[in-house]
Parts: C-alpha cells; structure tokens; sequence
C-alpha cells in the first residue's frame, strides 16, 4: 500500500528496500516494484512491515515482478 500526504510518503507491506538516494527509491512489494522519484527524498521512518519517507515526490511508477 502506498499512501502520500503532505511531503510524507508511507509504504506498508513491502519486502524489500533495492535502492535509496535522496532523488529515486525502489522497493519489492509482493507483486510489483515500485518507483518513487523526486526531489530530498529520505527515510524518516521503517519497521519490518512500514516505511515512512519524507520529501517532494515528483513520479511514481511501478512495475510487475514477472516470472
């Protein structure tokens, strides 16, 4: 699940983080990755199950985990 609310971003239910920069973070969901970009993106918060992300978000995009 994504949720985005005023500058915070929260992912809940992913696998795996694959890559974080202040402008591009990839994560694996169960059934898909996604993409977020944009601009000072970083983590405020992350347990085992939720991450919270601060920053501009400017392009979400996701793609099918294919066999």
């Amino acid at each position: 699940m994504l949720l985005i609310d005023k500058g915070k971003i929260y992912v809940k239910g992913y696998q795996e983080v694959l890559l974080m920069n202040q402008s591009c973070f990839r994560i694996r969901m169960d059934q898909y990755t996604l993409v977020i970009k944009g601009k000072d993106i970083e983590i405020y918060y992350y347990d085992y199950q939720e991450i919270r992300l601060n920053g501009h978000v400017k392009v979400i995009e996701y793609d099918e985990n294919r066999i």
